[in-house]
Order: C-alpha cells, then structure tokens, then sequence
C-alpha cells in the first residue's frame, strides 16, 4: 500500500515552484480565418501571467469555449492548444483518463517538433470508448507556456460516426488531464513550475454557440480561501517524468439517494461525460424510470467524508450536463460525477497535497 508523500517533501517542492519565474507570451493562431471564425482563437485579451513579484506565483489562463456534444445532447468544455509547432487544435477537456488522443484529420502534414512512430497503442476512455492509433511525442503549449518534455501522445487511425461528429464541429482531440496517470501522461503536468502543479476547473453553460459564454482554466490556481468541499486523493506514487500522482478515481464522497441511508464509497470526476453514473450492484433497488435513469424528482446529496452536510445537493432529471443520473445495478460500488459539476463549480487540482477542491464560481 503506497503512502502519502511527507509534508516536508510537498512543502519543498511548493516552495521550489513558487520561487520560479515564468514567462508567458501569447500565441498567434495560423489557422485559415474562415476556421477561427468557427472555432475562436487563443484569445490575445485573455488574462496570463498575473505574478507581479518573485514571491507571487504565477497563474495562466485558458479560455474554455462551449460546444454542444454531438448526438447524445448536453455540453462539453474545449481548449485551444499547440502540439509541436502546429496550428491551434481545439480539444474536449476530459478528467476521466490522462493523456492527449489526436482525432483523423488532424493535420494534412505531421508539424515541425512531432515525433510520429510506427507504434500502436489502445487507451479505454470513458468518452470515446477504446481508441487504437500510433504513439507519438511532441511538446505541447497552452496559451504561450509550452511543456519543459515531450509528451507522449496518440494519433487515432481510424474515425468512426461519433469521431467525425466532432471533427465536423472543428473539435480534434481529447485531451486528458487526469492525476491518476492511467493511460498516457497528463501534459498539465509536464508545465514548469506550479503551473503543472495546479489548476482549476470551470465551465460555461450556453445555449447555442453563437451566443457561448467563456469559462476559463487557471494553470497555477491557489486553492480557494472557501470551499464546499475538500476531497483527498489516494496517492499514486510519480510517473516518468517525477510528477506525482494521484488516483482521481477514487476520491472519497459519501452519498445519499433519496430517504436512503447515506453510503461513503469511491467518487470519480469526469469533466468529459455529461451524465453521472451510479455504478453497482448495492443499487439495484434504486428507482428508476424506464430508460434506467434515476427516477425523475430523487434528491441526491454528496458530502465529503465526517461533514454532517452535503455540499452538492440536487433532484435527478432528464437533463445532460446538468441532472441526468443513470443507475447500472452491477459490479462493485462506485460514483462517477458527470461534468455538470465544472459547469456549476470551480474544480480545482493540487498535487502538491492530493486535494480537489470544490467551491462556489460566484
């Protein structure tokens, strides 16, 4: 059983973070200007850098847009970001997994910094199911701060109709940023400094996209003064590159189901799948409505372990990316909260310590 790192050890490492000095420029975007139009820019009046003296960390922000998910209703959050010296690609944010999957099409010719082998690889991804491509590297930038390594990641080779749903909207990849390290390696965490430390989480609702609202990731974020909740992630161990690692899918959370006793079991965040799911076979008896959802009108409360009050409370309905609940009455117990929660919260990740804060956007 793997233990946490020592406070000495995070406090030094925080403390080497905060003494570095990063510089931040902003990105020109090369795409055709009929596609920026389609999928906005990496906007030049974003904020960036805000460190203002050697003993305030930096921070950066990335515009998260809005689009409407592709045949299953409901919403996702999307980033520009570079790979190698290429153009800006539009991304679906995704917690559930680590590691960038590149759509068919991403680009007519490999960019310059691309490293593109020969070697096949699957990844299982809740958003996309199981993805077979080739294995490349590259370093990656986001709003001006590039990598300080190549990281690993995969190009699909082959689409199918969900795929080319997404690539009809402008959209090219997935990108996962999750802390467990299951899959490939979260690029987040190869940014220097606190950057790859930390960040925050939050989306925007909107109606259609020519009206999308900005939501916005903070690389460096502190965490907040108040939250609604703290939850502690069972500790990893490190990936290749010494950053270390969290396992996000099994945060604590204890949960209650209607009049139901409340039940304290292992809570998955997912930022990319836009239903929460209720996994195993202790809620069989459930209530449901025909199509295996949570019965319409059932008060669902999440607290964090020892708190005598919930910090998420809502009533289960028909809607994607804000209520939807879906119960599967087999396996073992566990929770993945669906990404209504970045679209009514700030989420935000510490490494250092292994702590996901949830607390109020307002």
């Amino acid at each position: 059983m793997r233990t946490r790192p020592t406070f000495a050890r995070a406090l030094v490492a925080a403390t080497s973070a905060v003494a570095m000095v990063v510089t931040v420029s902003i990105v020109t975007p090369a795409h055709a200007a009929d596609i920026l139009d389609n999928l906005g820019t990496l906007d030049p009046d974003a904020p960036s850098s805000t460190s203002t003296a050697a003993t305030e960390p930096p921070t950066v922000s990335i515009p998260v847009r809005t689009v409407d998910t592709p045949g299953r209703g409901g919403q996702n959050g999307t980033i520009l970001m570079r790979v190698g010296n290429s153009a800006p690609i539009r991304v679906i944010v995704d917690t559930g997994f680590s590691g960038l999957v590149l759509f068919p099409g991403v680009w007519d010719r490999k960019p310059a910094q691309v490293r593109q082998s020969d070697t096949r690889i699957s990844l299982d991804t809740e958003t996309l199911g199981k993805v077979r491509g080739l294995r490349g590297g590259a370093p990656m930038t986001f709003n001006g701060v590039t990598t300080t390594t190549n990281v690993p990641f995969i190009t699909a080779t082959g689409s199918n109709p969900y795929l080319r749903q997404w690539t009809n909207q402008g959209v090219y990849g997935l990108l996962g940023i999750g802390t467990k390290g299951e899959g490939l390696v979260n690029p987040f965490s190869a940014l220097p400094g606190v950057l790859g430390m930390r960040w925050s989480i939050h989306f925007q609702r909107t109606r259609t996209d020519a009206s999308a609202r900005r939501g916005e990731i903070v690389l460096g974020a502190e965490p907040p003064l108040e939250s609604t909740m703290s939850l502690d992630m069972p500790y990893e161990g490190q990936d290749a590159n010494g950053a270390l690692l969290w396992n996000d899918q099994a945060t604590p959370g204890c949960w209650s189901f209607g009049k139901r006793p409340e039940v304290c079991l292992p809570t998955q965040l997912d930022a990319a799948f836009n239903i929460t799911r209720v996994r195993g076979a202790r809620f069989r008896t459930l209530k449901t409505n025909d199509d295996g959802n949570l019965r319409r009108g059932t008060q669902v409360s999440w607290a964090e372990p020892g708190s005598a009050f919930a910090g998420i409370s809502y009533r289960a309905g028909n809607r994607p990316s804000v209520n939807l609940t879906r119960v599967i009455p087999r396996g073992q117990a566990r929770i993945i909260v669906g990404n209504e929660l970045y679209f009514d919260n700030v989420v935000t990740y510490n490494t250092i310590t292994g702590n996901v804060y949830i607390s109020d956007p307002r």
